[in-house]
């Protein structure tokens, strides 16, 4: 879906999707595995984005991978990270995927059924254009109401469990919703939590420095003035040099077999 961001939120948009992509990444290498990915010869990426997830997608295979987004602008900064790799970006709707039926051997998305319009037309159509015995891959999705963060800070916890997703039209929930999806499309199921490690608390810093700027975005566009959102990162760097911040953060995959 369309990333529904101003020029100005794009860049660190941009920054903080690389950042995912680095961080998730020894999470998402087993489902790849599992999936088959080595052995496919037709990949088709679902949702490419910036092009950051479809480089380990890839990587993974000694196949081709056609790698599909609906944002131009995203089609363009995914053409220069994959530059030289065994991809072919298109301009395409993941809700009417502009393929034949039986065409992939996988069909793959990552963090993008909770953005999508219709997700279940999203998994239906990258069922039909799945082959026989083909696998249809959501490797992330997340479900914020399961997030664990302690110590709580009112105000700010809810913004990032989920209500700021909410306001910009996705569906923070979805990681629950997987099987059912998978199923309805008729889909043999598995789901499973891809994200078993609980992050110390230098790498939770880590990861909030290298997308600060995204996170101050999103507050201030949740209406919180610069002072509140000082006062709320004073707290919350405090509680990571302190080592007593937790996070928890649950993601889910689903691999479907085509019957």
């Amino acid at each position: 879906m369309p990333h529904n961001r101003s020029k100005d939120e794009f860049h660190d948009f941009i920054k903080k999707l690389e950042s995912q992509s680095l961080e998730t990444a020894e999470e998402r290498h087993p489902i790849y595995i599992k999936a088959g990915l080595k052995d496919a010869d037709l990949i088709l990426d679902v949702g490419c984005g910036s092009g950051a997830v479809t480089r380990d997608v890839a990587a993974h295979t000694n196949g081709v991978v056609i790698a599909l987004d609906d944002a131009d602008d995203m089609a363009e900064i995914a053409k220069k990270v994959l530059e030289g790799m065994n991809v072919e970006i298109l301009v395409g709707d993941a809700h009417s995927l502009p393929f034949e039926d039986n065409t992939f051997d996988v069909a793959i998305c990552n963090l993008f059924l909770m953005w999508a319009k219709e997700p279940q037309k999203v998994v239906n159509e990258m069922a039909r254009v799945v082959k026989k015995g083909g696998k249809v891959v959501a490797s992330l999705e997340p479900d914020f109401g399961g997030k664990i963060h302690w110590p709580p800070y009112p105000g700010v916890d809810e913004i990032f469990a989920g209500k700021s997703i909410e306001h910009r039209g996705g569906d923070p929930y979805i990681g629950r919703k997987l099987r059912m999806l998978f199923v309805r499309a008729g889909l043999k199921t598995e789901v499973g939590l891809g994200n078993k490690r609980i992050w110390n608390c230098d790498e939770d810093k880590a990861s909030y420095i290298r997308s600060r700027n995204f996170y101050w975005k999103v507050l201030k566009k949740e209406g919180l003035s610069d002072g509140e959102i000082k006062d709320w990162e004073k707290n919350y760097l405090k509680s990571l040099e302190e080592g007593i911040q937790f996070n928890f953060f649950p993601q889910f995959y689903a691999i479907g077999t085509k019957i």
